[in-house]
């Protein structure tokens, strides 16, 4: 039964176009094990811990490491894609679908990319919940330089940076270049009478699903959009380029905590050259508890 239901749902005609069989297709199914395999050592450091703790540290270095990811993918991205027709004219992606040869170093350059957000995926299951999780390149070197209070310039100037690629490629570039070509150009070259908006859902279901996909993620675009306007607005007012979603009750709570322990220690210094006793020793015992109550109060809810 089982064995039955799942022919049925890879039936030839839900997914390709007409008269064309999987064995035909040089991708094969058996792909999709490989991101599996190379998630496993990206996800290392979350399986013994390395990430899961908000100390600044961590943050510190889960930023740094995804800035690295990103800085390879997208120059290993550019290096592999440069010479490719379709880089350059979307409607190639369409023409002779889906019998395109893929290049081994397109294929690792999709196998690495899959295995890296297969990495995230399975590690959010049991990681400290991030709201910073699908962010890019950009703005996570943009993290790694808001942790240092003294570089509010350059912290600025990575937004900006990052604002503009975004409008750029996301609000520009891939509605009206990517999405146009899929809408009105793909069907007629993956099969002469396909419609895309055929609300009787005939076969392939494939083609048709992936533009759906697509346009739902232009909607997520936008309401990200939203979000990266309200750090314009908050920058713009007087303040400092900051992302909304990331974790500033955290952050706040380890700034302070910092404050806190700075002000004890001066404290604890006069004191000791006036004339230490047990009373001061009392006084900060209880001073070390109370700010152990203010810890466990302002504790970062989880999203």
């Amino acid at each position: 039964m089982k064995l039955w239901r799942m022919s049925y749902f890879w039936h030839e005609p839900y997914w390709l176009p007409r008269n064309v069989t999987w064995p035909e297709i040089p991708s094969k199914f058996a792909d999709l094990l490989v991101p599996i395999y190379l998630a496993i050592p990206l996800m290392w450091e979350h399986l013994t811990g390395g990430f899961a703790s908000l100390s600044r540290a961590k943050k510190i270095l889960e930023c740094f490491w995804r800035f690295s990811y990103y800085t390879f993918a997208f120059l290993y991205g550019l290096y592999v894609m440069i010479d490719a027709s379709w880089l350059y004219d979307v409607k190639q992606c369409w023409i002779g679908y889906p019998f395109h040869p893929v290049p081994d170093t397109i294929w690792w350059y999709y196998m690495i990319e899959t295995g890296f957000y297969y990495s995230l995926l399975i590690a959010s299951s049991f990681d400290v919940r991030r709201s910073d999780f699908w962010q890019l390149m950009v703005h996570h070197g943009g993290k790694l330089v808001r942790y240092d209070a003294h570089n509010k310039n350059m912290t600025n100037f990575m937004f900006v940076l990052f604002f503009t690629s975004w409008v750029l490629t996301r609000l520009i570039y891939y509605p009206f270049i990517v999405i146009r070509s899929a809408v009105t150009e793909a069907a007629a070259l993956i099969q002469p009478d396909y419609v895309i908006w055929d609300l009787g859902l005939s076969p392939p279901y494939a083609p048709r699903l992936i533009v759906f996909a697509l346009i739902a993620l232009f909607f997520l675009h936008i309401f990200w959009t939203f979000i990266i306007l309200r750090i314009a607005y908050r920058t713009t007012t007087g303040g400092q380029a900051k992302d909304v979603r990331s974790d500033s009750d955290s952050d706040y709570d380890e700034e302070e905590m910092a404050r806190r322990e700075k002000r004890r220690l001066l404290k604890k210094k006069k004191k000791n050259k006036v004339s230490p006793s047990t009373d001061d020793d009392e006084e900060e015992e209880e001073e070390a508890k109370n700010d152990g109550k203010a810890r466990h109060r302002r504790a970062p809810r989880k999203e």
